[in-house]
């Protein structure tokens, strides 16, 4: 793949829209994941001074692995509009997407092709295309030392593909459009700046699960919502059943948790737990599991005295 050094290209980037797609990376440490990039451009002459404005996260239903991306476009075309409300002059510069769980160092085959047809596509506005690729984690750095990152621009009736030297790159200190500075108005039940707030979460808990609770899976029925149910181990070998429920009514979601099928001996944790709630689904398995342990214990303990006080 050849690569070309754009003249007069230069780019500037807000401190906040790179921290907004670190932190993306670092929940996503084994999987792809990416988003959308706006701003505001300026062509002049033979120069091109792109500046961006806003970043769009990948959406809640965005489908992810170690070497593809799929972003939630319907999702992202909301939010776009919501911004365009409120700053017209706001454009679709490019993507944004890593390479860092792979190893690759430079785009795939599949980023160009996508990015070239994006370009030449009637319904995109500008006549270049800018792709933000990270592709390394920089062990032992933090803050925006993070993360390596490279920038491409595509442009229409071009074959060639750019890359901006870090000489035309220019990091700033400015407030974003998105996701920072809006406020959104509620759509579809949950406004999208408390959505990313609860799909955050989520992430987390499925990362805790998988590592802590292989065996509680994550469920979506029409009249429950989002819940996981499964089976966690117990001190004594024992393994049980439980219910995680969500409710994401409310601007702060909460979570409660059900004991299914449990012993006699674990009643009075079944009847604590009904009446708890819990921040995330993690901290309501990480309670049951603690309650049960010491109601067993205690339970064990019991029994021993009986014993030498009836021997």
């Amino acid at each position: 793949m050849r690569i070309a050094k754009p003249r007069n290209v230069s780019l500037s980037i807000p401190q906040r829209a790179l921290e907004v797609v670190f932190d993306e990376c670092d929940r996503y440490d084994t999987d792809e994941t990416g988003g959308r990039i706006l701003g505001t451009y300026r062509e002049y002459r033979n120069g091109l001074l792109i500046t961006v404005t806003g970043i769009i996260e990948p959406g809640p239903a965005a489908r992810r692995s170690a070497t593809s991306f799929m972003q939630d476009g319907a999702w992202q075309e909301r939010v776009f509009r919501l911004v365009e409300e409120r700053e017209p002059s706001i454009e679709h510069l490019g993507n944004w997407h890593t390479h860092h769980v792979n190893g690759l160092q430079h785009l795939s085959t599949g980023d160009i092709a996508t990015y070239r047809r994006t370009v030449e596509h009637q319904n995109h506005n500008t006549s270049f295309f800018y792709a933000l690729l990270v592709v390394e984690r920089n062990q032992g750095k933090t803050g925006l030392q993070r993360y390596h990152f490279k920038n491409y621009i595509f442009r229409r009736g071009d074959s060639e593909i750019y890359e901006i030297p870090v000489t035309g790159l220019r990091i700033v200190d400015a407030p974003l459009l998105w996701p920072a500075a809006v406020r959104p108005t509620l759509t579809e039940h949950v406004a999208p700046d408390v959505e990313f707030t609860v799909r955050k979460s989520r992430a987390c808990d499925q990362d805790f699960l998988s590592e802590f609770y292989p065996k509680v899976g994550t469920f979506k029925s029409k009249d429950l919502g989002i819940y996981w149910r499964g089976v966690i181990q117990l001190v004594d070998g024992s393994e049980l059943e439980v219910v995680v429920l969500e409710d994401a009514s409310r601007e702060a979601p909460d979570y409660t948790i059900t004991l299914r099928n449990n012993s006699a001996t674990l009643a009075e944790s079944a009847r604590s737990l009904a009446k708890k709630e819990f921040s995330t689904c993690r901290a309501a398995l990480v309670a049951a599991e603690r309650m049960c342990n010491a109601e067993l214990y205690e339970g064990r303990r019991t029994k021993r005295r009986r014993k030498r006080w009836t021997s």
